[in-house]
């Protein structure tokens, strides 16, 4: 329980998601925003694909 509450502190307070893959594949250039954003699109009612969203500006 105490590393799901660490998990959940720094993302508040850093504004990043840990061990978010699809942040990784794309910041390294393994996929495109085209490629993020159909990842990121039916992920949008967790908030996990808004996330994604906004790493391409969108």
């Amino acid at each position: 329980m105490q590393a799901g509450q660490f998990v959940q502190v720094i993302e508040e307070r850093q504004g990043l998601k840990i061990g978010c893959i699809e942040e990784v594949a794309f910041k390294m250039g393994f996929i495109d925003k085209e490629q993020l954003k159909k990842v990121a699109l039916p992920l949008t009612k967790s908030g996990y694909g808004d996330y994604l969203l906004k790493l391409i500006g969108e």
